[in-house]
């Protein structure tokens, strides 16, 4: 039933029985491949475990009669955003180098004369890169899963009416309980999404360097230029944002609006809103902050339809340049 609706949903190149993803996915489908995936995820997350009880205690975080999903929020939120960091400069690195591999094995001319061609054998490279990070996104997956846990949790509190004081502080106050709910199910969707959205982009922008830039040191320094450019944006958004809320900066609302939803879509930090009492001090602080859920929406379509037109740029290169 599974095989059959995967069928159903996915393109005919990205089916388990293509060819060329049959190609790609054999040098990972093995015993040791799956013990190793098991392995790396369980050191993933005991690092994460790790890593929160290190913050928890070194920050002081209060534990007795305090809200648990918010301290577990707190704690993993930093370890949280550094494997993020990590996976996005895996994806682009394994994309930078996806082809060479195959062009020093002497079998990359060999793809590209299929019948398939060099675009599909770029888009089974592709879902092989991701298949080679499932450890770190699968623990990604998780926390964010455990956060969404602690926010179903926390829309229990006082009767279930948690959600109903949100949208009553929210600016403007929200009319209808109901809009509430609905603004959260996407905001968390949406939080759940980002990351893998992230890392898939980062892997199709390696392709597409890998493949227009035949010079491996110029290949290196672009995705040195990319990381750099990507650590600056995090830090300095977050130092910005942490500002505005602690009142140290004043800045036109708008402004607010658009570092948050560039703080939160370009900067890995969508788990910022995957907790509802920060969730609902952004709702409170900025006017129409409830609607930041839809614009991330509209800008992880966007990243989707991006990452899409990358890929075609580099499948057109691939079949011309080779």
């Amino acid at each position: 039933m599974i095989a059959r609706l995967l069928r159903w949903l996915l393109p005919e190149w990205a089916r388990p029985d293509h060819p060329l993803i049959q190609y790609e996915l054999s040098h990972h489908r093995t015993g040791h491949s799956r013990r190793a995936f098991f392995f790396q995820l369980a050191a993933l997350l005991l690092l994460l475990a790790g890593a929160a009880v290190a913050y928890a205690v070194a920050t002081g975080l209060p534990l007795a009669g305090s809200n648990v999903s918010a301290v577990v929020w707190q704690s993993l939120y930093f370890p949280t955003l550094a494997l993020q960091l990590i996976s996005f400069i895996l994806a682009l690195s394994l994309g930078a180098g996806s082809v060479e591999g195959e062009r020093s094995r002497k079998t990359w001319d060999n793809l590209r004369v299929t019948e398939a061609g060099a675009g599909q054998a770029l888009r089974a490279r592709w879902l092989g890169i991701l298949y080679k990070l499932r450890a770190p996104i699968a623990a990604i997956a998780l926390v964010r899963l455990l956060f969404l846990v602690g926010a179903l949790a926390e829309m229990t509190a006082f009767g279930g009416l948690y959600v109903e004081m949100l949208g009553a502080q929210a600016r403007p106050p929200l009319p209808d309980p109901r809009l509430g709910l609905l603004h959260i199910t996407l905001t968390m969707t949406v939080s759940l999404l980002q990351p893998l959205v992230a890392i898939a982009l980062a892997a199709v922008t390696g392709i597409l360097l890998t493949v227009s830039i035949r010079e491996r040191i110029y290949t290196v320094l672009i995705q040195l230029i990319i990381v750099a450019v990507k650590l600056v944006f995090v830090a300095a958004a977050a130092l910005a944002i942490a500002s505005i809320f602690r009142g140290d900066a004043e800045v036109s609302t708008d402004v607010e609006y658009l570092l948050l939803l560039a703080y939160t879509g370009f900067g890995d930090w969508a788990l910022m809103l995957a907790q509802l009492g920060s969730l609902g001090e952004i709702w409170q602080r900025l006017p129409h902050g409830s609607n930041i859920s839809f614009a991330l929406a509209a800008l992880l379509f966007l990243f989707g339809i991006g990452a899409d037109a990358m890929m075609r740029l580099a499948e057109s290169l691939a079949e011309i340049r080779g």
